[in-house]
């Protein structure tokens, strides 16, 4: 007697009586409840709110030295007494004629351009205020001094004059305009021939 293929294979379809086995049933649960619970630690996270963080700095430590140096002073400076400053320092400066507090800004560069030259030209102001007697500004008694070394004294102040002469509760500012190099400088102010203040400054162009 002949048999059918499907009268063959109707015992295999029929064993479960047409469901999922059962390790099959368990292992689809299992899964599905391990994603449930991936998925609502996920939106836990993410709907927390975000905590700003606090930085914050301690002291410096106690063993450091303290300075016993006067700091935001005005510097005094004379020919017997030469003083060292940097840009924006105040400085009272004593002379035989008179006194006057100063202040050199600066300097003031071009706009940048690329690739940077090794010089540029460079613009301090003086400031002087607060005068008692006569001071008197002289392009030639400033010299300045540039990264390589090279010395430059001006023969004019921007404008054109050599000389100004600051009266008793007078002000005035003079600017001095170099061609120098790129780096470190300094502008030093000796009235007379004799120094009283060396200000330092950077010349950058970038």
């Amino acid at each position: 007697m002949s048999v059918t293929a499907h009268e063959k294979y109707a015992p295999l379809a029929n064993a479960n009586g047409g469901r999922a086995r059962p390790g099959l049933r368990f292992a689809v649960v299992v899964t599905a409840l391990a994603l449930a619970m991936i998925g609502a630690g996920v939106y836990h996270v993410m709907s927390a709110p975000s905590a700003a963080p606090h930085y914050t700095y301690g002291g410096l430590p106690s063993w450091l030295p303290r300075t016993t140096l006067a700091t935001h002073q005005v510097v005094i400076a004379s020919a017997s007494h030469p003083q060292l400053g940097i840009e924006g320092d105040t400085v009272k400066v004593t002379l035989p004629t008179g006194t006057t507090t100063a202040v050199m800004v600066g300097p003031r560069t071009p706009p940048f351009v690329a690739p940077p030259p090794p010089a540029t030209t460079a613009t301090i102001t003086i400031d002087v205020s607060r005068t008692t007697g006569t001071v008197v500004l002289r392009a030639r008694d400033f010299a300045l001094l540039d990264g390589n070394g090279v010395l430059y004294r001006p023969r004019s102040f921007v404008g054109g004059a050599t000389t100004l002469t600051v009266p008793a509760s007078g002000s005035a500012a003079v600017r001095i305009r170099q061609f120098m190099a790129i780096g470190s400088g300094s502008i030093l102010w000796a009235p007379d021939g004799h120094p009283v203040i060396t200000w330092e400054f950077t010349v950058e162009n970038d």
